[in-house]
């Protein structure tokens, strides 16, 4: 572990997978602040001791990040931490919270993890956190998982192919041409999506050809402001086309640029 915290990932038993992709432990002593990138697969967190302090740069909405389930996540996010804390986080497949919940269409979220989860899950999954007990709390999460019972999610098998498809594609490809590799209308792609992701296919698109390109440049791993603000001032002073920068990152220029300031703002960053 690093002296401002560290992470062990962990992938889920076979019977899960349908739902589950893996799951990651994450700690933090505190002081750290890092750029959270788009995230389009749902997550549950569950989280213990000082939460982080989330910040939409160009909203300015800010909150503490507590035990939660959400759908995708499209903006990019500032995570600071001010104190010691654990957060243990489930990442779902791209079908995996509709075949959890059965709301319809799916929260985009955020909505309290003890919803799923129920009370006793999620302090079951903490008090093991607190141990530092990684084991204890990983079955404990795999038990509430399993207490779920699977919800029809219709063509939701079909859907998943399509986005694995972008996802490959990074994200540079038309909705309607996943709809015609899956053999369906655009207008079923686009309720799929709507129903099993709370996400219209256009703004799934764009997070992850943002995702794909910020990952291009900066490696896997935690992004840091600094080489974010660095990243989109670099492919900004390139001077692309307006069409081709927004088919490639996702974002027209304007919005990567105001990004750029309002992420230095946001952690303090000058003269990047």
């Amino acid at each position: 572990m690093s002296a401002h915290g560290g992470s062990r990932r962990f992938e889920p038993p076979v019977r899960l997978r349908d739902v589950v992709e893996h799951a990651t432990v994450v700690w933090h002593t505190g002081g750290t602040c890092e750029v959270l990138l788009p995230d389009v697969r749902g997550s549950v967190l569950v989280v213990s001791g000082t939460a982080p302090v989330v910040t939409n740069p160009l909203t300015g909405q800010r909150g503490a990040e507590g035990s939660l389930v959400r759908g995708p996540a499209l903006d990019v996010q500032t995570c600071e931490t001010t104190g010691p804390g654990v957060c243990l986080v489930v990442g779902l497949t791209p079908v995996g919270l509709a075949r959890l919940c059965p709301r319809r269409p799916v929260p985009r979220g955020p909505v309290p993890a003890d919803e799923l989860f129920g009370p006793g899950g999620v302090d079951e999954i903490v008090n093991a956190l607190n141990r530092e007990d990684n084991d204890s709390a990983l079955a404990a999460t795999w038990e509430a998982v399993d207490r779920l019972p699977r919800q029809d999610v219709g063509d939701g098998d079909l859907l998943a192919q399509a986005l694995e498809v972008a996802q490959c594609a990074g994200g540079v490809v038309r909705a309607v041409d996943l709809a015609h590799e899956v053999g369906v209308p655009i207008s079923h792609l686009y309720r799929w999506c709507v129903d099993l992701l709370g996400v219209d296919p256009g703004g799934w698109l764009s997070a992850v050809r943002f995702a794909t390109f910020v990952r291009g440049t900066v490696g896997p791993g935690p992004v840091s402001p600094d080489r974010m603000v660095a990243t989109l001032r670099w492919y900004v002073q390139a001077q692309y086309s307006p069409r081709e920068t927004e088919r490639f990152t996702g974002l027209p220029s304007a919005e990567l640029r105001r990004l750029a300031e309002r992420l230095e703002t946001a952690c303090g960053k000058t003269g990047l």
